[in-house]
């Protein structure tokens, strides 16, 4: 009985890790698209290896930053990655929302664990509308 159930049970925590992963993108992306439009400034989300810069991938982590006209760079939020747990398509990357709430490009993010089986994938997307979905799709 334990043969049969440990398998069904090892594809619920990728699921929920997954969920968990995603989840935290789309919250990093709904707190950047909230932020333009209370500042009335664009602000951006990108990968960052530093949590300061953008540059390295998304398993290395993101930030949420302002860039106001004649003013530093203000980092809003820092998001630790999640190191080579989870894998994503595009490696690196940036989201930048209008004062408007819309995204200036639009976006698709896969998100992958590294033995991904069947539809125990992620992808996040965001439109240029602004709006940031998750939905569960095939492993690539």
């Amino acid at each position: 009985l334990l043969t049969l159930a440990l398998p069904n049970f090892r594809t619920a925590l990728q699921n929920n890790r997954l969920t968990g992963q995603a989840n935290e993108m789309l919250t990093a992306m709904q707190f950047a698209r909230s932020e333009a439009l209370k500042r009335g400034f664009p602000v951006e989300m990108c990968s960052s290896a530093d949590g300061a810069t953008c540059g390295g991938n998304w398993n290395l982590g993101w930030i949420v930053y302002v860039d106001l006209p004649g003013a530093a760079v203000e980092v809003l939020r820092v998001w630790p990655g999640a190191g080579t747990d989870f894998t994503y398509a595009p490696v690196d990357g940036l989201v930048r929302y209008q004062p408007t709430g819309f995204a200036t490009a639009a976006l698709t993010l896969d998100v992958t664990l590294p033995d991904c089986r069947g539809d125990n994938a992620r992808q996040i997307v965001v439109e240029l509308t602004g709006r940031a979905a998750s939905e569960r799709t095939t492993c690539p």
